[in-house]
């Protein structure tokens, strides 16, 4: 798997946007395909190689990034089917500050107006998975913009009953962050959506 995001500056504080996990290599030089997205809280602790275009990205500990790429490559293996050549997964996040305190984090993105979005939010990919966590009363406010989309398929891991939900979650669900998320009900469900 290959990592590649941009990171911009903007008012003295660090975005990432375009964040795409590549379920193979990545050939700049050949047409990317999105299978999907993710939506997370905010980028963590991988930073930039380079600003202001798309470059490879150093993990630097971050463990979601690599657990989003499994999923969808064991959903690709339980389906038999081959993963297209130059697959992305889509990483959306409810703000795109770049911190590994997400206090801090929300703190910074609750001062910018307006919220920097990635532009790639209007593209419409064929699976969305929420892992936003559950309801937070500094975070459901940023929820709102994915909750008002229309998504042909879109799912969440049910932290409370442990199970696969078919669509948005609302902000108070707890839609599970991958970490300590049991790896089967997802990539199963992935297997019949691929």
């Amino acid at each position: 798997m290959e990592y590649v995001a941009q990171f911009k500056k903007y008012d003295r504080h660090l975005l990432r946007f375009d964040t795409r996990i590549y379920l193979d290599s990545f050939n700049p030089n050949a047409e990317s395909v999105c299978v999907g997205a993710i939506v997370g809280k905010n980028p963590g602790s991988a930073v930039p190689v380079e600003l202001d275009r798309l470059a490879p990205l150093e993990l630097n500990g971050d463990k979601v990034l690599p657990s989003v790429g499994n999923r969808f490559v064991e959903g690709y293996a339980l389906a038999g089917k081959a993963i297209p050549s130059n697959a992305y997964v889509r990483v959306w996040n409810l703000f795109y500050v770049c911190s590994k305190n997400i206090e801090e984090a929300i703190e910074i993105a609750s001062t910018l107006n307006p919220l920097p979005v990635c532009p790639s939010e209007e593209e419409a990919p064929p699976i969305v998975w929420f892992v936003w966590g559950g309801s937070d009363e500094s975070l459901d406010h940023f929820k709102l913009r994915f909750i008002q989309r229309k998504f042909r398929s879109a799912f969440y891991y049910d932290h409370h009953s442990g199970h696969i939900i078919d669509h948005v979650p609302s902000e108070i669900d707890f839609a599970k962050h991958t970490q300590g998320m049991p790896a089967a009900p997802v990539y199963t469900h992935l297997a019949k959506l691929l």
